[in-house]
């Protein structure tokens, strides 16, 4: 069974989708948050000011593996808007492995993209991920990416995992209206 934990961001509203934060681990636990972090880390966000719920998920669950899959299919649409001049923010999650062999999905804000590979600061405090923390650069191969989200004119584009999980809770999800390119 995977966990999924939701956040819930204590913060000015000019913050929120900033501190918007989903992190995946598979294939036995999923930690998401319903905060995922547009517009970078700001170092005026504390990681402190959220508050945590866990809620479980099943590992073979095909709903969110879709999601994963339409995340990758659509990166193209990422990669040809994330650097428009009306984008509000950005985010991709990236596939870590664990300590204990599992892999731990955490949202980054992206700095550069090139041929296949992603150039990102992490924007969650990584749980189980040795060597890596909130704040940290990494530049990991394309194959590693498990969503990604654009924020652009009060509509968030991509954000396929938190789709799902907006449908099965909607008053656990941030208000957002779904858009696709």
């Amino acid at each position: 069974m995977d966990v999924v934990r939701l956040t819930d961001f204590v913060a000015n509203p000019r913050s929120f989708f900033r501190s918007i934060a989903l992190n995946f681990r598979i294939p036995f636990v999923v930690l998401i948050a319903f905060a995922f972090p547009f517009m970078g880390c700001d170092s005026t966000n504390s990681q402190s000011n959220v508050s945590q719920q866990v809620v479980p998920i099943d590992d073979e669950d095909e709903e969110m593996n879709a999601a994963i899959a339409e995340a990758r299919r659509t990166l193209p649409q990422f990669e040809a808007n994330w650097k428009r001049p009306n984008v509000e923010g950005v985010s991709v999650k990236l596939a870590f492995d664990t300590v204990d062999g599992e892999h731990e999905h955490i949202w980054f804000t992206p700095i550069e993209m090139r041929e296949d590979e992603i150039t990102a600061r992490c924007a969650n405090e990584p749980q189980s991920v040795d060597g890596l923390a909130f704040g940290d650069v990494r530049t990991v191969d394309q194959s590693s990416l498990t969503d990604w989200m654009i924020l652009e004119n009060g509509k968030c584009y991509g954000g396929y995992t938190i789709r799902v999980l907006s449908k099965r809770d909607p008053g656990a999800a941030p208000s957002l209206e779904f858009a696709d390119y």
